[in-house]
């Protein structure tokens, strides 16, 4: 999600990739979802997927059948208009996810397009998730915007690309900054027209234990600082109270998070102190490391496991019958 950004450029910065004066820009596409030409698309994602998949396959499918998928959505788009029936010939759905990829397909990977090879050469950090994507810059904001104009073939991009090029932006719900003494640090974003206290109370009762420790979580993944953390902190608690919380409750939430994650009984009663903020941290970012590969590792699992449906049966002799054949079935796919 839009917090694995924030670890990502972490890495960047530890590596020595970030340098004074060094800008992030995010963008999303807007109008240039419906716009991008579908025959040239289809060429770029294929070139894509013929240099990038070592195996030729993701997740069983081949190219081809990938290929041919993406082309039966883009050739039956259809929309009613005035009791008339009309075709999409450009571009695709909008807010669909594939849409939204072959968007980005098409400006990072178009066969005249500028935008990654220039990426590459200067070793920029990109990133995306969902409509959004994010980048470093070590140039100018003038440089980009003509760098990007010459990636969309379009002079004017103000209402097909919306930007923001600075030494601090948003992605998503997470705030990132460079300061000129070539800090970087981050926080949770909160959209100042948007009231954010009723997201933290729209689930059932039994389940705010795992909401609290949901919202505790992302906190210490996105807090660059323990100051920043405690701000957050006290945002959660104020939140939590609002929603009809006690104190009480999200008090033992708050210990049971610390505990989990190896702080000591003392940090309980006061604020952490940068170190064991930094403890803290390091843990969180650990586990999630370690749920990311036991994910990979259930996704290569269920590619080689046959899931077969079992019925509900009404009797004992139903499911014996049920049985044989199964027996029969996996001797045969087996022998």
């Amino acid at each position: 999600g839009s917090i694995d950004v924030i670890h990502g450029i972490e890495k960047y910065a530890q590596m020595g990739h970030l340098k004074p004066g060094t800008l992030f820009v995010t963008f999303n596409m807007d109008d240039l979802t419906t716009s991008f030409l579908h025959d040239q698309t289809m060429s770029t994602l294929q070139r894509l997927l013929i240099e990038q998949l070592q195996d030729k396959t993701i997740d069983g499918l081949t190219i081809d059948i990938i290929l041919q998928l993406v082309h039966l959505v883009l050739k039956n788009q259809f929309c009613v208009y005035n009791n008339g029936l009309y075709q999409q010939i450009h571009g695709g759905a909008s807010g669909l996810p594939l849409t939204m990829l072959l968007t980005y397909v098409n400006l990072f990977y178009g066969q005249d397009s500028e935008l990654m090879k220039t990426i590459k050469e200067k070793d920029e950090f990109f990133g995306r998730y969902r409509e959004q994507a994010i980048l470093t810059w070590h140039g100018s904001k003038d440089e980009f915007c003509t760098l990007i104009k010459k990636s969309i073939h379009v002079e004017h991009t103000r209402h097909l690309v919306t930007m923001s090029i600075g030494s601090t932006v948003h992605f998503h719900d997470v705030k990132i900054s460079h300061s000129k003494n070539d800090v970087l640090e981050s926080k949770v974003y909160y959209d100042p027209n948007i009231d954010t206290l009723p997201n933290v109370s729209d689930e059932p009762m039994e389940n705010k234990s795992k909401q609290l420790h949901a919202v505790l979580y992302r906190a210490v993944r996105c807090c660059s600082s323990v100051m920043k953390f405690h701000h957050e902190r006290r945002h959660i608690q104020f939140s939590f109270l609002t929603s009809g919380s006690t104190s009480e409750f999200i008090q033992s939430g708050i210990e049971h998070f610390f505990l989990e994650f190896g702080l000591s009984k003392r940090s309980f009663s006061c604020l952490l102190n940068e170190d064991e903020y930094r403890h803290l941290r390091q843990r969180i970012i650990q586990d999630t490391e370690l749920q990311m590969k036991l994910k990979k590792q259930r996704e290569k699992q269920n590619q080689h496991t046959l899931f077969i449906p079992c019925p509900k049966f009404l009797d004992h002799k139903q499911l014996a019958d049920y049985k044989k054949r199964h027996h029969r079935m996996v001797e045969e796919i087996l022998w």
